[in-house]
Parts: structure tokens; sequence; C-alpha cells
């Protein structure tokens, strides 16, 4: 058959084809979509502002007078976990590790940290609102609150855990 001649059987054969795969791509994209789950909004943690934040004692191993207010997760259990620490004015947490990857942002008032077992050989940074440290497990550290106090924010992911560099520094050994 000469180009450009195309016979009805070809013809008929073709708009088959075509109809066919019309038909079927159209079925196959139109094709109900199973939902995605709902994601559980029970899990959801929402805290407007500062004034919204629940301040309790903090734990013993923490100089007197210090406060905490978990926002989410429970240090107590493996998971991620985000908490508060309101450091009264000039308190100081000794050289101390912990048992996992901390992240420290300073949320008011400033701080004087130190990476080190001890203050011979230790970095000293001083930091304001919006500084930011990671350290890594196991890293010995210290905290000094500035004159006015300081509120810090420490994410990680638990079970958490302190342990003090000299265990005669742990508030829990000394009454403090």
């Amino acid at each position: 058959m000469p180009p450009g001649n195309i016979s009805k059987k070809h013809f008929a054969s073709s708009a088959l084809l075509l109809c066919t795969t019309l038909i079927v791509t159209s079925h196959a994209h139109s094709a109900p979509v199973p939902p995605e789950p709902a994601p559980n909004q029970s899990a959801v943690t929402i805290i407007p502002g500062s004034d919204a934040v629940k301040w309790q004692p903090a734990p013993p191993m923490f100089p007197h007078g210090t406060k905490m207010a978990i926002l989410t997760g429970d240090t107590s259990k493996p998971g991620p976990f985000t908490l508060r620490v309101m450091m009264p004015s000039g308190s100081f947490i000794p050289p101390h590790t912990h048992n996992l990857d901390e992240m420290l942002t300073v949320i008011s008032g400033s701080i004087q940290h130190f990476v080190g077992q001890d203050f011979s050989a230790a970095q000293k940074r001083n930091m304001g609102p919006g500084g930011f440290v990671h350290l890594p497990v196991n890293v010995p550290h210290a905290i000094k609150a500035g004159s006015q106090g300081a509120v810090l924010q420490v994410s990680g992911t638990g079970p958490f855990s302190m342990t003090y560099v000299n265990p005669q520094d742990d508030p829990r050994n000394t009454g403090r």
C-alpha cells in the first residue's frame, strides 16, 4: 500500500487500539487512591507563649532554686524530649556529662558555658539569647547563669541522665 493510504481494516484496528488505551489509561488514573492514615493529633504540643510554660522545681540533681518545665516528651523514656531550665542569678551547674547528645539554646538571660572536665582547661563562652550549643554524648561541660539568671531550652532523645565529673559536686551529695 502506498504511503499515505490507510486501509479501512488498518484504520479500524488502530482506532480500536487507541480507544482501548484511552479507556484503560483513564480508569487507571481515576482509580480511588487509599487515603493516608490521619496524623495522630493527640501527640501535637502547642505552647503559645512563655507565660503558658508550667514551671516546677527541678530534680535534686540540679542546684537549689533551679526550675524546670517539660515542654514535650518524657525524659525518663526512649524518644525525643524538649525541656526548659530556669537558673537563678549566679547559679552554677558544675562539670557534668549526659548519656545523650544535648542541644541547648539560651532563651533569655545569659550564661557562661564551659566545655571541659575542669576550669583550668575549659573553653569558656559567654552566651546570650539565641545562643546555641550542641554537645555530643559524654562531653563534660558546666554552666553558670548571668546576673539576671537564664532560661535554657534543652532537647535530646531520652532517656536523660546527668553525671557529675566530680561526684562531690552533685547537689544530691552536698545538700545544695
